[in-house]
């Protein structure tokens, strides 16, 4: 469950940016495109610790019941640069809804 629980959370800043970012450039949000993209960034950060800390709990829980396994956290390694390849994917999202949105208010 706590996994299934990471994929959503990994997930959830990128698809609000999506959504929310879209209607911002639309205005069919109160929010503007700045809190929106505020607001998903610190989603991302909060998120990314949050699943750093369930993965942690699970491999320790997990090490608990088999302490005769050898411990190798190569998972914790390959999540954390998955965390970082999607902030940079949610930074890369940002920045096209911005130039998007410049290129509306030119038109």
């Amino acid at each position: 469950m706590l996994g299934l629980l990471s994929l959503i959370l990994m997930i959830l800043p990128l698809l609000f940016q999506f959504v929310y970012g879209t209607k911002a450039i639309r205005k069919t949000t109160p929010m503007t495109f700045g809190k929106v993209s505020l607001t998903s960034f610190i989603l991302q950060i909060l998120f990314s610790s949050a699943i750093f800390g369930v993965a942690y709990y699970n491999f320790s829980k997990y090490f608990d019941e088999h302490p005769d396994k050898a411990r190798c956290l190569t998972a914790i390694a390959g999540l954390i640069f998955l965390l970082l390849f999607l902030t940079i994917v949610l930074l890369v999202t940002i920045a096209v809804q911005y130039f998007i949105k410049q290129r509306k208010l030119i038109s």
